[in-house]
């Protein structure tokens, strides 16, 4: 398990051991954040500067209504794959960006896994040429800031604007798990970039067409102790799904919020928790296992139930309640 940052971190590092190999896929983990797009945009853009040839690439689906304006604004060129790199793509470096192989949701797109730039805990160190892995940064754009910032090289405002609101998001406009490190690029950053746009589209991410999600899961919710769980039978996006678990964490008696979406083509989870001895990341883990996959942080987790997995909703809830009893025993 990874606990320190990882030594053989740098941007001079990554160009020695890419070498002359100049076309270089970037991919963010599968159905990326704003966090994974800005990362792999600005380490893409960077590595344009060197003489590469960068090419983004994604698994998933893109659901959010502010990461869909950010990409469309910021003129962030991110292709999606169904499942592998085709042409002679699947056989070029594969660089990683905010999420690491090892944590089931970022399997390469190509044949050659190159690199994982990443600051999730809780997975092995993936086995390729380049890694760092800062788990005590609150986003991965603050690490591909810090790239930017080792060059010299002053980044545009669309670039600049990507990894604000990689790091805004992630952190919760610095509410939560902030670092030195997500603090020195936001202040490098801020005035460089367009942070009224980017407070607009992160500030403004819901529509009304969002509201019957909010009602069913009031309706839908379970309180057990701390614990609050919820299903939202809705079709709602995962930005949606994030919200309400961000939202009923504000209660005082709650110290871990479940949210469930079980309509739509992807069924998304989102886990949080403010308890420092209860980890989302293993809770979700934990109460996918043989129906789907997650992880993340310890604080914040999402993941993905199969498509082809039956769901009990009384399952569900009691899947998480024994996570979550599991995760204080361990503590």
């Amino acid at each position: 398990m990874l606990t320190e940052p990882c030594p053989a971190a740098g941007f001079a590092r990554l160009l020695s051991l890419l070498g002359e190999q100049r076309t270089v896929v970037i991919q963010p983990h599968d159905f990326p954040d704003h966090d994974a797009a800005a990362s792999a945009f600005a380490l893409g853009e960077l590595l344009r500067l060197q003489g590469y040839t960068p090419h983004l690439l994604y698994r998933g689906v893109i659901r959010s209504h502010s990461l869909k304006s950010m990409i469309s604004e910021l003129e962030i060129d991110l292709k999606r794959v169904k499942n592998t790199a085709g042409g002679d793509l699947i056989k070029c470096p594969c660089i990683v960006v905010d999420g690491n192989p090892a944590n089931t949701n970022a399997r390469p797109v190509t044949e050659f896994l190159f690199g994982v730039v990443d600051h999730h805990g809780n997975a092995a160190a993936p086995d390729c040429p380049f890694t760092d892995i800062d788990i005590n940064s609150g986003s991965c754009s603050a690490l591909v800031a810090r790239y930017w910032e080792e060059t010299g090289i002053l980044p545009q405002k669309n670039i600049a604007t990507a990894l604000l609101m990689g790091i805004e998001m992630d952190t919760d406009f610095l509410a939560r798990r902030v670092s030195k490190l997500d603090v020195d690029a936001l202040y490098r950053l801020f005035f460089q970039a367009d942070w009224e746009f980017s407070a607009k589209a992160l500030k403004t991410s819901l529509s009304i067409r969002d509201l019957p999600s909010f009602k069913t899961v009031m309706a839908n919710s379970k309180i057990r102790g701390n614990i609050f769980f919820s299903i939202s039978n809705t079709d709602a996006s995962q930005e949606v799904i994030s919200i309400l678990a961000d939202f009923f964490l504000r209660f005082r008696e709650i110290l871990v919020t479940i949210i469930i979406e079980t309509e739509g083509k992807t069924r998304h989870v989102s886990v949080r928790s403010r308890d420092p001895h209860i980890s989302a990341a293993r809770i979700i883990r934990e109460a996918l296992k043989d129906l789907g996959s997650g992880g993340g942080h310890d604080h914040m987790a999402g993941g993905l139930i199969d498509t082809e997995a039956v769901i009990n909703e009384n399952e569900l809830f009691h899947r998480f309640l024994d996570a979550v009893a599991k995760e204080q025993e361990y503590s």
